[in-house]
């Protein structure tokens, strides 16, 4: 088994940029009581089936914002003091067989106040805790993200198990292709985001700057099977409109086809569809047409 390794960089200068509000924690004079307590963390959602059996054709892997059984391949939990100064981290992945049901977190902590992040994704990227408000994955990747980012005092006067619901926090773009051919020398799709960016703001929950990023998605299956295409990215709002381009390229480096996007409506926690005919050759079906639901639950697979 692969392991992966989650790299956590932070300054030991760093402040967070916000202001934590907390409960007061009785004590004399407002000082923190002595003691120590062993948290027990719950992330919502979460059962041990098998990802791999379920990613099908078919696999709907939610559609709601919280995450679903099976959603994840990697779960971590940052621990950090309300300064934004890194404790300790703790990680499951969903192939692990370490006898620890997946999603449950335990951990001695003084008494005191904390800030909890909790994060979850698919994949095998790794994933880069800069700081609370710098999360990255290898390559510049954006993956299907959930975020929970929770204060917790801890003391005798409060419980030692605290729930934490993921929600999912990207956008989707996804073409679907209504060819009646696709070319047999396709060998990959580069994707590339202008107007949204590739780094988290666990405060903000929207990406820490905008900045132009790309996503390579291989060929690895015939190219008659294919059907459509998707990426996510981290928007700068909830709701904004972006420009993206999608190019196919064969084993040669040569672009073979390419068509720009532009002003495609955007919102976290939803997909948007571009449906129509893609490659300059075959039996025109139709211009791509925009579909998106606004409105809670998705049309389509997302």
């Amino acid at each position: 088994m692969k392991s992966y390794k989650f790299i956590f960089c932070l300054m030991l200068t760093l402040v967070s940029c916000q202001t934590m509000t907390f409960e007061d924690i009785e004590g004399s004079d407002g000082d923190t009581p002595k003691g120590s307590k062993t948290m027990h963390f719950r992330l919502t959602g979460f059962s041990m089936n098998n990802i791999d059996e379920m990613r099908t054709d078919d696999y709907d892997d939610t559609r709601s914002s919280t995450v679903p059984q099976g959603a994840t391949d990697n779960l971590i939990l940052g621990i950090f003091t309300t300064e934004g100064q890194l404790i300790d981290t703790l990680h499951h992945q969903h192939k692990d067989d370490t006898g620890i049901k997946y999603g449950t977190f335990s951990h001695t902590l003084e008494y005191g106040k904390y800030t909890i992040l909790a994060l979850g994704w698919d994949g095998t990227q790794n994933c880069h805790v800069h700081s609370l408000d710098s999360i990255t994955f290898n390559e510049g990747w954006v993956p299907n993200t959930f975020l929970c980012r929770q204060n917790i005092i801890v003391s005798e006067a409060y419980s030692d198990t605290r729930t934490l619901s993921l929600k999912r926090n990207v956008a989707r773009f996804r073409v679907i292709f209504k060819d009646s051919t696709i070319p047999q020398e396709l060998h990959k799709f580069v994707l590339r985001f202008s107007g949204a960016g590739n780094t988290l703001n666990s405060e903000t929950r929207h990406c820490t700057e905008i900045k132009d990023f790309y996503r390579t998605i291989p060929v690895t299956i015939d190219p008659a099977k294919i059907t459509d295409i998707y990426a996510y990215c981290f928007l700068p709002e909830d709701s904004t409109d972006i420009d993206i381009s999608v190019s196919a390229y064969n084993s040669n480096e040569e672009v073979i086809a390419s068509k720009v996007f532009t002003d495609v409506p955007m919102k976290t926690n939803y997909s948007t569809n571009y449906t129509g005919t893609f490659f300059p050759f075959g039996t025109v079906v139709g211009n791509f047409v925009f579909e998106t639901d606004y409105d809670g639950e998705f049309n389509d697979e997302f």
